[in-house]
């Protein structure tokens, strides 16, 4: 059977490996992982592929990934992944593309490993 390939791209490794798995398990999904937008750029040249993108990306962020691949002409199934899911980011996701937005929940136990500034 043909399996959806996704490309996970997010820099918060132990998130990315559980949601992988996850998605492994779960949906016999073929995961790719990204860290940043030079790699998730990369790799996302390929058809039937669809995205977990995380808008605090390192780099310029999961809203520039969109605007780019946008410009070139992709369609790519996207769902963004977002610790600050305000209105305007919400927005500007759908403006972009987005299929849906996904919270990223962060409580006791589970937190953010890199000190990238929060503000966009």
């Amino acid at each position: 059977p043909h399996r959806k390939k996704i490309l996970l791209s997010d820099s918060n490794e132990a998130l990315s490996m559980l949601l992988a798995d996850s998605l492994r398990e779960r949906g016999n999904f073929h995961v790719f992982h990204a860290k940043d937008e030079d790699e998730t750029t990369k790799r996302s040249t390929g058809t039937d592929l669809s995205f977990l993108l995380d808008f605090l990306l390192p780099h310029k962020g999961g809203f520039h990934v969109m605007q780019h691949l946008r410009e070139d002409g992709y369609k790519i199934s996207t769902i963004l992944m977002t610790a600050l899911p305000t209105h305007r980011v919400i927005e500007e996701a759908y403006r972009l593309g987005a299929s849906f937005v996904l919270p990223k929940l962060y409580g006791k136990g589970v937190g953010r490993t890199d000190t990238r500034c929060t503000a966009q």
